[in-house]
């Protein structure tokens, strides 16, 4: 019994230290996001516009839209798309494998008529049905192919774009008409240098309790995956996010395989095996940004679908990418599966009596305490780098909520992110056998 008591107290002090190093990694990198933010938003200038968009020298853009089915949101966020600000870009819209009454949607919707066209091969891709042109003065084109999944549906749209540069929506993502303008200036600067662009920002809190650990949770992305990572030249797209990417770049690693994640990991991974000086920039205004979570539900469902996506950007890549981000894997593969292992052996050795209560607690004190400085910090950072508005006792508000984050919510959001990360090649293989089944 005394054996079972060291090697269980070993076990909790083992799980303590680990935490507690991830803890520190954890406002390391905050601190690291604050400055960057700094100096990215002081050198933010809006001024140049109208420049931007009668230059002949700025590229085009090609945005692509894959559709997820013709309802009327999906029609909406087409027309907002021809609306952006730019002057040369064009909308690719691919639908992937639409039945016949979907397809006569999307033709009565924007008068579309059927074009001869020949469309390259650069990327792997199902067949292409057909091709549309509107009859309107709208510049859309329509790609109508046999079905093959998000990854493929987006290499036809690389294929058929017309312009050496391709624009991404995140699927979540509200955005403003300018943000093609704002996120070209970042390539026009560099061009050499800057293979793609990301532009997000938090989203103001919604009320209640849940939309304030959604802004928290918003502002820790915001601060670490984007600010932090553009530091360290290891940007990754996140929920709510529009990016650019050169389409040289994108063919350069064979296009996408695991959605515009995955496609930002290939990049990743292939400067490093190249030794490349190669950039991803991050634009910090809010060119646009993920709609704030309001109920549980929201929470959920929000937790989830970023850590599945995320989980399968890195898996395709293999144990190469879990080097490349080594950090990232340890916070959302690693720390919730550590910290609720901790809590279980923490609470186990005190019932019976094998683990002092003082080294108990110290695992409380470590995940639940860390946690709500590292929340409380985001709040202040954010409020110091690039102040909100927000009143005085909304800033205190926020701050307050750290606590029943993190005693209580966090404890829950662990089970949803092993769900998410580990669960995450089920997910794809449902999917892959949808697909198979509708072809």
């Amino acid at each position: 019994m005394e054996e079972l008591a060291v090697v269980l107290s070993l076990a909790v002090v083992a799980l303590v230290i680990v935490l507690a190093a991830l803890m520190g990694a954890g406002l390391e990198a905050l601190l690291k996001g604050y400055f960057e933010l700094r100096r990215s938003l002081r050198a933010t200038s809006y001024d140049f516009g109208g420049v931007l968009l009668k230059s002949p020298i700025v590229p085009g853009v090609s945005v692509i839209f894959v559709a997820p089915d013709a309802s009327a949101k999906s029609r909406a966020l087409v027309r907002r798309l021809l609306d952006l600000h730019f002057g040369k870009h064009e909308v690719v819209l691919v639908l992937d494998g639409p039945d016949q009454e979907e397809r006569s949607c999307w033709v009565r919707e924007f008068h579309l008529y059927r074009q001869e066209r020949v469309v390259p091969e650069d990327l792997p891709m199902a067949a292409i049905r057909r091709c549309y042109l509107s009859n309107d003065p709208i510049r859309l084109l329509v790609v109508d192919k046999e079905t093959g999944g998000l990854a493929d549906a987006l290499n036809a749209g690389v294929n058929a774009a017309q312009y050496p540069v391709i624009g991404l929506v995140d699927g979540e993502a509200e955005f403003i008409p300018e943000f093609l303008l704002r996120l070209i200036r970042p390539m026009l600067g560099d061009w050499e240098r800057t293979v793609a662009v990301c532009g997000v920002a938090p989203a103001k809190a919604a009320p209640g309790l849940a939309g304030s650990i959604g802004a928290i949770e918003s502002l820790r992305l915001w601060l670490v995956r984007c600010a932090a990572f553009s530091a360290w030249n290891k940007l990754l797209p996140v929920p709510g996010a529009c990016m650019l990417v050169k389409r040289e770049a994108v063919c350069s690693v064979g296009g996408f395989r695991a959605g515009t994640m995955g496609l930002f990991v290939d990049l990743h991974a292939a400067d490093r095996a190249n030794g490349s000086s190669r950039r991803i920039a991050f634009v910090a205004s809010p060119v646009s940004f993920r709609p704030a979570a309001a109920t549980w539900a929201d929470l959920h469902r929000q937790a989830r679908s970023d850590q599945q996506q995320l989980a399968a950007a890195l898996r395709h890549r293999g144990p190469g990418a879990g080097r490349e981000f080594f950090g990232l894997f340890c916070f959302r593969g690693l720390r919730p599966l550590l910290e609720t292992a901790a809590y279980v052996l923490a609470a186990a050795g005190w019932i019976t009596g094998l683990v002092p209560p003082a080294l108990a607690a110290l695992v409380l004190v470590t995940s639940i305490g860390g946690g709500i400085v590292i929340s409380m910090a985001a709040v202040a950072l954010r409020e110091l780098a690039d102040p909100s508005g927000m009143a005085p006792g909304s800033v205190a508000a926020l701050c307050l909520a750290a606590i029943p984050e993190n005693l209580g919510y966090r404890q829950v959001r662990n089970l949803w992110l092993m769900a998410g990360f580990f669960g995450a090649a089920d997910v794809r293989e449902r999917d892959r056998g949808q697909a198979g089944e509708k072809r």
